[in-house]
Order: C-alpha cells, then structure tokens, then sequence
C-alpha cells in the first residue's frame, strides 16, 4: 500500500513537471519582432508667406532636407508587427504596448488592442499605424539631419499574451532603418499623380 502510493506521488509529480516544463517551453517559443516600417501617409503644412519665404532660403541655402522638415505637419508609419508561436499550446494576444525611438531619441508610446489567437506553429503579421506629430521630430531633428534624412526607427515593448489563462509579458526590441528623403520623394511623386 505504501509502494501504491510513493508510486501515485512519482507520477502526479513527473505529469505536473512535464505540464509544467510544457508551459515554459512553449513560452521560450513566442516571439514578437518588428519586420517593417513603411510611412503611408506624410502631411504638409499649409504653406503660409512665412513658410514659403523660410522654405526658399533653406532651398536657395542648400539644406533642402532642413526645409523638407520644416513643411512636414505628420507623418503616418505603418509598424508591422511579425507574431510567432513556436510552441506547443495556442496563445491569445489581446494587447502589445512599445516606445518608440528616432536615432535613439525617444518620440512616443503607442498601444493596440490585437485579440487574436495564434495556434501552435503559426505566424501573424499586424500592422500598426503610428502618428508622429511634428512635435515628435523636434528632438530628432538634428540627427536625421546629420544622418541625411536616414531615421533608425526602434520599437521596444511588451506584448501580453494568454496562454492557459494566464497574462505572459513578453518583452521586445527591434530596429529598423528608413530614408525619410525616399518617402517625401514617394510622397511627393503620388501627390504629383493623383492629380
């Protein structure tokens, strides 16, 4: 009787650790990272005769990249978002919080609701779309104008995931490189052909 139950002890014990061993497996296998940035919308100021006349001396002075920020009002990124689910159980995501980062100078927060669930194996892209208001690019400014034009975009945060009914933490950081130089030009050149 006493062999009967050492025996039950074991094995409860050996299924809590393999349950148990399965849930942090399976939470070593999310993974959130950012897989690209694309600016899909740039707004220009209403150019009054005091911008016009600062946006030609900038021109006619050479820094047409210094004039360009100054006629940006915002700009509209699209973050795209790669979800992984490398484990053996489903999981839920209902929210992902993240800073975001120009040149390594902080310009905002951002947070969205995802609900979703991401089976076993699965991958899932969402995309966020993320307003910076000129104000943003005032601490920026002067390293996207030494970097001419380039912005190394960062996003660190954390995605809250659900897995056996339980909120998971998962915390994230990715980079990722654009011209701003080639998204007014892009900018420019669909205005140009919507008209």
């Amino acid at each position: 009787m006493k062999k009967a139950i050492i025996v039950t002890g074991v094995i409860i014990i050996a299924i809590l650790g393999i349950i148990f061993g399965s849930i942090v497996y399976s939470y070593n296998q999310i993974d959130v990272s950012l897989v690209d940035i694309s600016s899909v919308g740039i707004e220009f100021e209403d150019l009054s005769l005091s911008n016009l006349i600062s946006l030609g001396i900038d021109l006619l002075s050479g820094n047409w990249m210094e004039a360009a920020l100054e006629v940006i009002a915002d700009v509209n990124l699209g973050l795209i978002f790669e979800l992984n689910n490398n484990g053996i159980f489903p999981v839920y995501l209902p929210e992902i919080e993240y800073n975001l980062f120009i040149n390594n100078i902080p310009v905002g927060q951002g947070h969205s609701e995802i609900n979703a669930t991401i089976k076993p194996g699965e991958s899932m892209d969402v995309t966020i779309i993320q307003n910076l208001q000129k104000d943003s690019f005032i601490p920026t400014r002067e390293s996207i104008l030494n970097s001419k034009g380039v912005m190394d975009i960062g996003v660190s945060g954390i995605a809250y995931f659900e897995l056996l009914g339980q909120s998971i933490p998962i915390q994230f950081e990715s980079k990722k490189q654009i011209s701003l130089v080639d998204e007014i030009q892009n900018q420019l050149n669909q205005q140009t052909l919507n008209k």
